[in-house]
């Protein structure tokens, strides 16, 4: 059976179309970010910075490479710091990523009051935005994390 020309164009188009969306790369998806530890120095709340252990998780199954990130942390509502990362990151698919980070503290009175009592577990909210390249340009994610966390490691014994 000869099949007429304008069906063939038809089959045609719809072909490239799913071959040209076959070859597109896939879109970066959600990256979680999380906190999993604060350390500081000797006499951390004389100090207006800790580092904090940030947990990437990339939840895409493709790799990511992150270019760079920050973050803002939020302890019991209340803004105390800002993350600048420039260090890139590389996350393999669906998988996990420690980075240290240092935390500069805006509001150390704050930070100091809630990791001085008698429960030093606090509620935190992390609002990350992720720097990647995505076909040579520059791209951005955005990510908004709460849970808690346990300030005590930041008073000095």
């Amino acid at each position: 059976m000869i099949l007429p020309a304008r069906l063939l164009s038809v089959l045609a188009l719809l072909s490239s179309l799913f071959v040209s969306g076959c070859l597109s790369p896939p879109k970066v998806g959600e990256i979680t970010v999380t906190i999993v530890d604060f350390t500081a120095p000797a006499h951390a709340l004389s100090q207006p910075r800790a580092v904090l252990t940030l947990r990437f998780i990339n939840e895409n199954f493709i790799p990511v490479a992150l270019s760079g990130s920050k973050h803002k942390l939020y302890l019991n509502g209340t803004f105390v710091g800002e993350i600048v990362n420039t260090e890139a990151v590389g996350i393999a698919p669906s998988n996990i990523k420690t980075h240290d980070v240092t935390i500069f503290f805006e509001n150390l009175a704050l930070v100091r009051q809630l990791a001085s009592q008698a429960n030093p577990v606090v509620r935190y909210r992390l609002v990350n935005v992720m720097e990647y390249r995505e076909n040579e340009e520059k791209s951005y994610l955005k990510s908004e994390t709460n849970s808690t966390i346990d300030l005590s490691s930041l008073v000095g014994e």
